[in-house]
């Protein structure tokens, strides 16, 4: 009989930690191990691939809104989890993002399960935001087994803003699985053609959700000195509005470059997209580690990225792309521009990257290293 691991995360919507999670549960699902999922919120666009998967998929029923509008609905949820957790016996509870860490490694310590995982995958500025969840964030730190992060960065800042026992943690890089990109190298000039470009269209791409600290603004403004130099330049935003796009299009109009710039939403074929473009940028002002940069990388693009959390971990400066500091939009257009000059170098950086992503960010290296985290039970 395969091992039960119960995976607990905050929602099935699309985003970095999700995604890991869904690669770490394929590849265990039905092979090494039996896996569940509690989602604190219900639905979302990956309850149907779990499901499908044959992974059974339990919700503490709150939705988006509630966490701010009725906090008093976690009680309840906890005390689901916490039944899932006796009922299922799982021999290992892993854990993902702020809140629902806490919930799941106090039911694991409570139902005395034999390992606790919490992962903590961005730095600690989620703490000033959301004040309340620092302690919480302590509680799980304190009540895990181990702790997964997912740069040296998130190590560091852990280490220094929170103390926390070093001999927990656990660094395991994300991984990308390069299939659907190479698969989507045959229809880039079709998605090309679906956008209506010219042959001399460079084509920038940033995948982002419209949050405030993910750059966005700082890319309009080194966008409109990258069009001055090259009118023919393209920016694509991918990513769903959290609220900030009416904001957008009015700078994007303010600046005058309203035909330079298109805002396509949430989109399922990121990996076309990326296979179709020519320079991927990452203009945020804070990262854990970039899913983004990965992707791109396999797609075998020249990333240019903004030198905060562990971006430079995986970019590698004058290699594979530029890393540049934060808020910084002459530095942006810069490094954009200076690829656009020499298309060349750009290719071969864009190579490079893709080899870099093929040697040391695989699904299989991932996977390898948390099968080894969960054989561990060894917790003295």
């Amino acid at each position: 009989m395969k091992p039960t691991i119960l995976f607990v995360i905050g929602s099935l919507e699309i985003g970095g930690a999700e995604k890991q999670m869904q690669l770490l549960v394929g590849e265990l699902h039905g092979r090494t191990h039996c896996c569940h999922v509690y989602s604190l919120q219900g639905g979302g666009p990956l309850k149907k691939w779990f499901e499908a998967l044959g992974v059974a998929v339990f919700s503490g029923g709150l939705k988006k809104e509630d966490i701010a509008r009725a906090p008093w609905k976690v009680v309840p949820a906890e005390w689901r989890l916490f039944r899932l957790v006796q009922e299922l016996n799982p021999s290992a509870i892993h854990c993902f993002l702020p809140l629902i860490t806490f919930m799941g490694a106090l039911a694991g310590r409570i139902a005395r399960v034999p390992l606790v995982v919490t992962s903590r995958r961005a730095l600690g500025t989620h703490q000033r935001r959301h004040p309340v969840l620092r302690p919480l964030d302590h509680m799980a730190a304190r009540l895990s087994h181990r702790i997964t992060v997912n740069s040296q960065a998130v190590w560091d800042d852990m280490v220094r803003c929170e103390n926390v026992d070093v001999s927990k943690l656990l660094l395991i890089y994300n991984g990308v699985d390069p299939r659907p990109f190479r698969a989507s190298w045959s229809c880039a000039k079709d998605v090309r053609q679906d956008l209506n470009l010219k042959k001399t269209t460079k084509l920038m791409i940033v995948i982002a959700n419209l949050i405030p600290y993910k750059g966005h603004l700082e890319l309009l403004h080194a966008a409109k000195e990258v069009v001055e130099r090259f009118p023919d330049a393209l920016f694509l935003l991918v990513g769903e509005d959290r609220g900030i796009q009416k904001d957008l299009e009015r700078d994007v109009a303010n600046l005058g470059i309203g035909q330079s710039v298109r805002f396509l939403g949430r989109r399922d074929d990121v990996p076309v997209l990326l296979t179709a473009s020519d320079i991927s940028i990452l203009p945020s002002h804070e990262e854990g580690f970039s899913n983004v940069i990965l992707e791109s990388m396999a797609a075998g693009l020249p990333v240019v990225a903004t030198n905060v959390g562990g971006n430079s971990e995986v970019v590698l400066d004058g290699i594979t792309g530029w890393v540049i500091p934060p808020e910084d939009p002459r530095a942006l257009a810069a490094k954009i521009i200076d690829l656009l000059k020499d298309p060349n170098r750009a290719e071969e950086w864009g190579k490079r990257g893709r080899e870099r992503v093929n040697k040391m960010f695989t699904v299989k290296k991932m996977v390898a290293a948390h099968l080894d985290l969960y054989a561990n039970l060894d917790l003295s």
